[in-house]
Order: C-alpha cells, then structure tokens, then sequence
C-alpha cells in the first residue's frame, strides 16, 4: 500500500469515513451495495482523507467521487485496520447486483496482560 499513501490513514480518520457512509464502525457486518452508499456527505471526510494519498493518487481517487470509487477507498484504507471489504453477486427481483460486507481479516490479537488457558482432555 506504499504505493497509494505518504503515510497510514488513522483509526479515527477510517471511523469518521465509515460513519459518514453510513456504518456504524469497523464492526459493522451488513451486506450494502453501491446504491445504499451515502453520498450526501463526501465533502465532510474527503478533505480529511485525501493529504494522506500520494498526490498522483489523490487526483484520480477524490476528482469526481461517485459509488464505485467510494468502494476503492475503503478496498485501499481498511487493510490497516485488519478488515476487508468482500464482494458477492446476488439475485434481486430478477437483478443480477453487486454487494460488498466489511469482515475481519486478521484474528483478534491478545490485549496486554489477557491470559491465554488451555484445557486438555
């Protein structure tokens, strides 16, 4: 992802974009499509997210953001956070649509000081 970022969007940066969107965190598991996505508000968060892209990058992805390059952003700033976005295809009244679900990519690592137990049988 060197190649997309001067350095890494922050945790509070990647919550803001997902709260703007629509979502209600990184925990949040419902399946959307591109249509669901709230576009009202990319003026408030893409200020904020785009000095992090390098600026050949920033110019394709923040010009004219529409649903599909919403999609990209959150394809390219969840990695860091240990989420994915996954994409099916599904039927809808005869539709072949698109949907996307943000998932867990990494297992959850041990807070300092939490004990792991193992019990044998």
């Amino acid at each position: 992802m060197s190649k997309l970022f001067r350095e890494t969007p922050p945790l509070d940066v990647v919550l803001l974009i997902l709260q703007q969107l629509g979502f209600s965190g990184l925990s949040d598991t419902k399946l959307f499509s591109i249509e669901e996505i709230n576009l009202n508000n990319t003026e408030e968060w893409a200020p904020i997210l785009e000095p992090y892209y390098l600026p050949c990058k920033s110019k394709k992805y923040f010009d004219e953001i529409d649903g599909r390059r919403i999609i990209t952003i959150l394809r390219h700033v969840l990695p860091f956070h240990g989420c994915k976005l996954q994409c099916y295809e599904r039927l809808h009244l005869g539709k072949k649509r698109t949907v996307y679900q943000i998932y867990r990519a990494t297992p959850r690592l041990l807070s300092q000081g939490e004990e792991i137990s193992v019990m044998f049988l």
